[in-house]
């Protein structure tokens, strides 16, 4: 029994034995780099270009308005059709009550009349010159005071041009204080921005500014226009310079009344420290970029940024010349991923690993 027992004993223990004199495998973990590119922060000149809005409107443009609330009769002009100036655009009721055309149309041509039969009795010595100087201030006066009347209900274009916008129509009443037509000489368009002190400092007459057209037939194409005229004093109440630029349209693609946006230089950095605009991201406020380590790692680091364009950013401190930052593939990485540099130049598409999110 005692023999059973001690044998019993042993094989635990010669299995402990065996378990313990085994050679123990170490798990070893690869660490996976990330597929990123870097690029140098270099020294650049740069242009800061901003973005203004607008309504274009024609080169020279009138708006008309009528100064009596009479009927419209006529319109001789169809909107869209080229007028003089003096033309006939809106003819209202010339019997209406507001209109006084009828009574200053018999004053003048009585007036007329008899200033021409006194004119030639004058000749002949029958009258006075105080006589006729009388009968000829009558007739002046009676002229004036007609043409009045007439352009009161003769609304004429003041300007050659387009009809650009015809707002009234046959046996409607035409209201007082709102624009009626609108003629424009539209060969050529005029744009109206307005640009803070700072920007108001760097554009000048005969700078160039590319425009932008909200339109269908015209958002395909790109126009240019020049500055023909930066305010000398700002609006008192937007503290804003006005800014005239001018665009060629002599293919009549643009209109007045469409939405534009001029795109000017506000601003020449020489000589500065800059990153691509990617590179560039937001932790609680603060820019940030990933450096690369002479270990093949990224390393977080806080800048300061200061001018920006579409491509890069200006370094106002947090990095040096030269030293390179990751661009693609910077959101697959922290601070310490191990990465591995990949040429993008040599790419048409970069790998999912650098697809930014």
């Amino acid at each position: 029994m005692k023999k059973l027992s001690m044998t019993l004993f042993a094989i635990p223990l010669a299995l402990l034995l065996i378990s313990c004199g085994a050679k123990k495998k170490d798990v070893v973990v690869t660490e996976k780099p990330v597929a990123v590119t870097v690029a140098p922060a270099t020294i650049n000149n740069i242009a800061i270009n901003k973005a203004y809005t607008g309504t274009l409107e024609g080169f020279k443009q009138a708006k008309i308005y009528s100064s009596i609330p009479e009927a419209v009769i006529e319109l001789p002009v169809a909107e869209g059709s080229l007028v003089q100036t003096g033309q006939a655009v809106i003819v209202l009721d010339k019997d209406g009550p507001s209109s006084r055309f009828k009574q200053a149309e018999a004053a003048y041509l009585d007036a007329k009349d008899n200033y021409e039969k006194m004119g030639n009795l004058y000749k002949q010595g029958a009258i006075s010159e105080q006589t006729y100087n009388g009968i000829k201030t009558n007739f002046e006066i009676s002229r004036a005071n007609y043409t009045a009347a007439r352009q009161q209900v003769e609304l004429t274009s003041p300007i050659s041009g387009i009809l650009t916008d015809l707002s009234v129509n046959v046996g409607q009443y035409a209201p007082l204080g709102v624009p009626l037509a609108t003629v424009a000489q539209t060969d050529k368009m005029r744009l109206n921005i307005y640009v803070d002190g700072r920007g108001a400092t760097y554009v000048k007459n005969g700078q160039r500014a590319k425009i932008n057209i909200d339109a269908a037939d015209a958002n395909s194409r790109e126009f240019v226009g020049i500055v023909t005229e930066v305010a000398k004093s700002a609006d008192p109440d937007t503290r804003q310079f006005r800014v005239e630029v001018q665009i060629d349209n002599k293919e009549r693609i643009l209109s007045p009344g469409m939405y534009a946006r001029a795109i000017i230089t506000v601003s020449e950095l020489n000589n500065v420290l800059t990153i691509p605009r990617e590179a560039v991201f937001m932790n609680q406020g603060i820019s940030k970029v990933y450096t690369l380590s002479i270990d093949n790692r990224a390393k977080e680091r806080t800048i300061t940024v200061g001018e920006g364009t579409i491509e890069s950013y200006q370094v106002l401190s947090g990095l040096s010349e030269g030293e390179k930052i990751i661009v693609l593939g910077r959101n697959q990485v922290e601070d310490g991923t191990l990465v591995k540099v990949i040429d993008n130049t040599q790419t048409t598409q970069p790998p999912d690993s650098l697809k930014e999110s």
